[in-house]
């Protein structure tokens, strides 16, 4: 089974590099909203995050955009200061893992908070008490502007323009609500999860999803907040072992081939997930082992099966909550009952008749066909290639810089370098790597809008432009390079600029990878040698050696791009 897994590029390997390139992903994102005065911190969640993915499924990427200037608390003392307060309230209407919000103002003296009484959104609605609630159809504009003029496809509570990628835009909380002391307080044996994940688990935000329960009146859905854990659930993710992440796979494959079809999305990875952690919370650490994925998958079913005879699904993080509920009825649940039994009765012979990445094919045969394995790791590589979201990312700063003058755009990217200065020396891991990754791009552009400031003042360029230069060739292997080319062109030192260029032209090869961020460009696809060379070498050392992005000029730079372009 393991040498199955390994022949389409499901290895712990893998399974880190996958987590690692939408970890960073997160955090440029994240950065860059900053950078640019966004309080909307990104999230990534799901299975591509996860690493419990493989090219087969063909799994979206799932993000978690939040309204960082608003703050919803559970108690109306607990507001806080400088923010946008929402008091999350439950009335008789309102299901489990569902919350109502209302808004908050300040007192005249300013030393409380008190519900507000005048709407302040076009979707606000007034309630009996005189209260302003908060309709889960307030960001629906937001979505219209972040996603352009493009077609709007819904995946419940989430939106986007295709099928490979979700936005859900949700209020953050800092308080716990009672429904989750669940997780901590109900009795276990004790091996799962650990002490320390549960104490990060105590610290992670929750979120409100603007999504209401599907049997509650369409007045009442309209104003149903969901609450989310789903950072919680990342880090018990990431706390699986490579050998849990195995079965949690093969049974994500057996459900989307065997159950799926039958009930459509409404019995989904989410209830497989669920039953995974309450499984390796209950059997002992000995069993989850390599020769044994088969069999742990089977108790999970098992867990499956028992929840659909007792007409409930827990949630794992959350009391109170069956994930049946408003997905399946009771034929459903029963029929579901009867479709499990069957999978887990003939589970080897199921796992062999895999079509999913040929997976099936791959446990019977007893050697296994390198090239095809080969193909298989080139696509994760493919899938994985990160550098076109960070050019999309410098693509969106020079937007904002050139709506400046050139006086304000040079304060601007300083201050932005001050910034990621400051969290190369005291930022998280992944919040260095990002740093490092963006600074570059800012240097070049600072660079080349002093040195088009010499150039219409009619001074040399100084050596300290000079030295931001070099400090950008560090971004990737070309596109640095050819903005100090172009300085120099235009500058007259035409034998410096001609060296710069044979030597850039040295550089280019089947195995460079060609990025552009900018709207309406052809997409270059990834050279074969390129995604070879990926399989053995990290994506931040590609970015370096074998990627270049495209060359990107604001107005304020006219005077160093050459007239013929």
């Amino acid at each position: 089974m393991y040498e199955a897994f390994k022949a389409i590029a499901v290895t712990s390997d893998w399974i880190r590099r996958r987590r690692h390139k939408h970890l960073l992903h997160e955090t440029l994102e994240t950065i860059s909203n900053g950078l640019d005065g966004i309080p909307s911190p990104i999230f990534f969640v799901g299975s591509q995050v996860e690493g419990s993915t493989t090219i087969g499924m063909d799994s979206d990427t799932d993000r978690v955009c939040i309204q960082d200037d608003v703050r919803v608390v559970l108690k109306l003392g607990d507001w806080q200061i400088g923010k946008k307060n929402l008091l999350a309230f439950k009335d008789e209407t309102t299901p489990p893992q569902f919350y109502k919000l209302c808004r908050l103002q300040q007192t005249p003296d300013g030393r409380r908070q008190e519900y507000s009484r005048y709407p302040v959104h076009e979707t606000d609605v007034v309630d009996e008490l005189g209260r302003v609630v908060v309709s889960n159809r307030i960001f629906d504009n937001d979505v219209k502007t972040h996603l352009g003029q493009q077609r709007v496809v819904k995946h419940g509570p989430a939106k986007s323009w295709t099928d490979e990628l979700d936005f859900v835009f949700a209020f953050p909380s800092n308080d716990f609500p009672e429904e989750c002391e669940f997780l901590f307080t109900r009795s276990r044996p004790g091996q799962w999860p650990k002490p320390e994940t549960l104490e990060y688990a105590r610290k992670c935000r929750v979120f409100f999803i603007p999504q209401g329960h599907p049997h509650s009146s369409v007045s009442e859905r309209t104003l149903q907040w969901r609450l989310s854990t789903s950072l919680t659930e990342r880090k018990l993710m990431f706390d699986f072992t490579d050998e849990q992440m195995l079965v949690y796979i093969l049974l994500k494959m057996l459900k989307k081939e065997y159950v799926q079809p039958k009930f459509d999305n409404n019995f989904s990875t989410f209830h497989i997930k669920t039953a995974m952690m309450f499984s390796i919370e209950k059997y002992p650490p000995v069993i989850w082992r390599i020769d044994n994925i088969v069999e742990c998958a089977t108790y999970c079913i098992d867990t499956l099966v028992q929840w659909a005879q007792d007409n409930v699904c827990p949630h794992f993080t959350m009391g109170g909550v069956n994930l049946f509920d408003g997905k399946l009825s009771e034929p459903d649940i029963k029929e579901l009952e009867t479709v499990l039994i069957n999978l887990n009765k003939n589970i080897y012979k199921n796992i062999c008749n895999l079509k999913m990445d040929s997976f099936g094919l791959k446990v019977l045969q007893k050697v296994h066909d390198t090239e095809s394995t080969l193909k298989d790791q080139i696509e994760v590589v493919r899938e994985m290639s990160w550098l076109f979201p960070l050019c999309f990312t410098v693509c969106i700063m020079y937007s904002n810089i050139r709506k400046m003058d050139a006086k304000t755009a040079v304060r601007c990217v300083s201050k932005r370098i001050k910034y990621l200065r400051g969290l190369q020396l005291h930022g998280s891991e992944l919040e260095r790597e990002a740093a490092d990754l963006m600074l570059p791009y800012l240097y070049g552009a600072l660079a080349s809008i002093k040195a088009s400031l010499c150039m219409i003042a009619n001074q040399p360029v100084s050596q300290d432009i000079i030295k931001m230069y070099k400090l950008s060739f560090e971004r990737d292997l070309l596109s640095g390079k050819l903005h100090y080319a172009s300085m120099l062109y235009c500058g007259g030192q035409y034998d410096q600029a001609a060296d710069l260029l044979n030597h850039c032209e040295s550089l280019l090869g089947p195995d460079v990878a060609h990025y552009c961020g900018c709207e309406d460009r052809t997409y270059h696809d990834q050279s074969e040698t390129f995604l070879r060379k990926g399989i053995n070498t990290s994506t931040v050392e590609l970015s370096k050696t074998s990627s270049t992005a495209c060359v990107m000029f604001c107005k304020h730079e006219l005077p160093c791009v050459p007239e013929h372009l």
